[in-house]
């Protein structure tokens, strides 16, 4: 028999709930896991499994389902005084869809304890035992670890950290999203302002209410810090040494690393993808192309921007400086400079898409510095950004610089004399470019949809080919007054 309970108002009544999950635990390298077959354990049972299993710490609004949550794991539990104040205190530095302490709180006799109830009642906060059959809640515990397995196909961190980042994700899509009710509004609306949301104690005089636990007492999770032996601590703090991030390089070493690399390229399947390049970096910190493809799997644009970072970081420190003055304008003929300048190439990108872009101007013109003959085409992209930016001049001397016949290079000379009022050199160079590319007027003109993502590979001439020079250079024509217009009246005109 299941019960249902009525609740009037928000913060009325709230749920505390304590859950191992039953197919994600932490593998020895650090990242979490999937297992489809149910791993069986519960916060009880779980010290007896050798695995890491992750757990989460919920705490849900009975009246309107809005919620907040935090990752552990077996290993490293969070004391339910933490937990209890981070729910119930409110949003500092980061977004919140609950806060403020409740009228009662529902406790699985699973983690509850004499010291948790009293605690609560010092803080005028009601202790119940929710009634046999009552499942309110365990709901959510599933949709919101199917949400992160759904997320973690956005980033490739599966640390511990990692998973708590995603959080916000999960939040945006069980809370506060657009296709259902309003979860947090209905919080909002509910709220008793007379005497809710009730303000929570700062954390040191919070803490205090529950007494610090028995490193000898059997309970399955803890209630509040252990306090420390000092001079434990004292010795454990002298002992350490401080280690630098990067070992002493060895060419031995990221020679194998890149090799694995080399098989994570050819690997469908993208967790042993991920793992063979998780690999690699630990035999190797120097592999560039370890933290490139971490990136490219990477969906988060924060994220991704870390991981090209180190990249270039990583490829720099295993060139080493002088190497950067002696072969500067000779770099793609050696093959060990590829991996830093794959790492440059997406580190530029996503600054341009953050938003900064004088930086990622500067770093695709180092890239044509050390590169020259522009084996990565960078040219191609640096024209639009440069013409995105007005900076019409340095684009002028990057098309003199690369004279070609490619539909890059001609479509973006044809832009530019268009916006410098040279409207016969303008036309000649969107006919020479009609005869490079006719493909790429429509997808301008949007008579054509660019699809979701771009052609891995083209040949000149080719709808390939188009597809690539539209996706970076439409913005730039819609930009520019009246091209558009142009493009089309001409376009009629020569054909």
């Amino acid at each position: 028999m299941s019960y249902s309970i009525i609740t009037e108002y928000s913060n009325q009544l709230h749920q505390l709930l304590v859950s191992v999950s039953q197919h994600l635990y932490f593998d020895k390298d650090g990242y979490v896991t999937y297992q489809k077959k149910p791993l069986g354990v519960n916060i009880k049972s779980c010290h007896k499994s050798r695995k890491e299993h992750l757990v989460y710490y919920v705490l849900r609004d009975h009246f309107s389902g809005t919620f907040t949550f935090q990752i552990a794991t077996t290993k490293r539990l969070i004391p339910l005084a933490d937990f209890l104040h981070y729910a119930w205190s409110e949003p500092k530095g980061e977004e919140k869809f609950i806060w403020g302490m409740p009228d009662s709180l529902f406790i699985p006799q699973m983690i509850a304890s004499e010291e948790l109830l009293s605690g609560l009642e010092a803080l005028n906060v009601r202790p119940l035992h929710p009634p046999s059959g009552f499942a309110s809640g365990v709901r959510v515990i599933r949709d919101i670890e199917n949400d992160l397995c759904f997320f973690m196909r956005e980033t490739v961190d599966y640390s511990l950290e990692g998973l708590n980042k995603l959080r916000f994700r999960v939040y945006q899509y069980l809370i506060n999203s657009s296709h259902r009710d309003n979860k947090f509004s209905n919080w909002k609306a509910g709220l008793t302002y007379q005497s809710h949301p009730r303000i929570t104690p700062v954390y040191s005089d919070f803490v205090n209410f529950f007494p610090a636990d028995d490193p000898k007492a059997p309970s399955p999770i803890p209630l509040n810090q252990v306090p420390k032996d000092k001079q434990l601590e004292k010795r454990t703090r002298k002992s350490k040494k401080a280690t630098p991030d990067y070992p002493p390089f060895s060419e031995e070493k990221l020679s194998h690393a890149q090799e694995l690399i080399y098989d994570a390229w050819e690997e469908p399947n993208r967790q042993k993808c991920l793992a063979l390049a998780r690999k690699a970096l630990r035999i190797s910190p120097y592999c560039a192309d370890a933290y490139t493809l971490l990136a490219e799997k990477c969906e988060l644009l924060k994220e991704r921007r870390e991981l090209y970072t180190k990249g270039v970081e990583a490829g720099r420190m295993a060139l080493g400086d002088s190497f950067f003055q002696e072969q500067a304008g000779h770099f793609w003929g050696y093959l060990e400079t590829r991996p830093y300048m794959r790492a440059l190439a997406g580190l530029s990108e996503c600054l341009w898409k953050n938003g900064l872009r004088q930086e990622a101007i500067e770093s695709y013109k180092e890239l044509l510095r050390l590169n020259p003959n522009d084996n990565q085409g960078i040219r191609y992209i640096l024209i639009n950004c440069l013409l995105a930016e007005g900076l019409d001049g340095e684009a002028e001397k990057l098309l003199s610089t690369y004279p070609e016949s490619s539909c890059f290079m001609l479509y973006s000379k044809a832009l530019l004399s268009f916006r410098r009022l040279k409207h016969r050199k303008a036309e000649a160079s969107l006919k020479e470019a009609l005869l490079s590319n006719p493909h790429v007027p429509p997808y301008l003109l949007g008579s054509k949809h660019l699809p979701w993502s771009l052609p891995a590979y083209y040949s000149p001439g080719s709808i390939e080919e188009a597809v690539i020079y539209a996706a970076d250079a439409c913005t730039v024509w819609k930009n520019t007054p009246n091209a558009l217009t142009w493009l089309a009246k001409k376009l009629n005109s020569i054909t």
